[in-house]
């Protein structure tokens, strides 16, 4: 595993890349991800809710994770790695710094969705410490396993 410098990205200029980032990242899910829909527009929301990490090798972004407080967690969402970098340690320095960052605000945990259908997503996440702690749907959408992870 290489190791990765992970940094909150607060700048408004190049959403786009990241953007074009998480898009490769989540291109090929079926059914298709809505993060395919998200537009730069969505991610300066998330900026303003939260926060977002990412992960560069050069002047070029390998990974990204949007992350906001709710309930009396770290929320992660939209964990994405440039598929070229998959397998690379990547996740694991986001999820690192992700704790990092929950730690210093004071959180007990770090909380996701992973989609019922993505068995690889939620045994990746498991396999990092998360648990499934409970499950859900929101209108329109595929069902998915909330899970937690305690810090």
């Amino acid at each position: 595993m290489i190791g990765y410098r992970v940094r909150r990205w607060t700048s408004c200029e190049r959403l786009d890349d990241i953007m074009a980032m998480v898009h490769a990242a989540f291109e090929g899910f079926t059914p298709p991800s809505g993060a395919l829909k998200e537009t730069s527009a969505d991610l300066a929301k998330r900026q303003r809710d939260g926060f977002v990490l990412v992960v560069m090798e050069n002047d070029e972004f390998i990974g990204s994770v949007f992350c906001a407080v709710k309930d009396d967690s770290l929320y992660l969402t939209r964990m994405a790695t440039r598929p070229d970098h998959w397998g690379d340690g990547v996740g694991r320095a986001m999820l690192r710094a992700a704790e990092d960052e929950a730690r210093r605000m004071g959180l007990p945990k770090l909380s996701l969705h992973v989609r019922k259908n993505l068995p690889g997503n939620r045994d990746y996440f498991a396999r990092v410490g998360f648990v499934v702690t409970g499950e859900g749907q929101e209108k329109g959408r595929t069902p998915f396993d909330v899970m937690e992870k305690a810090l």
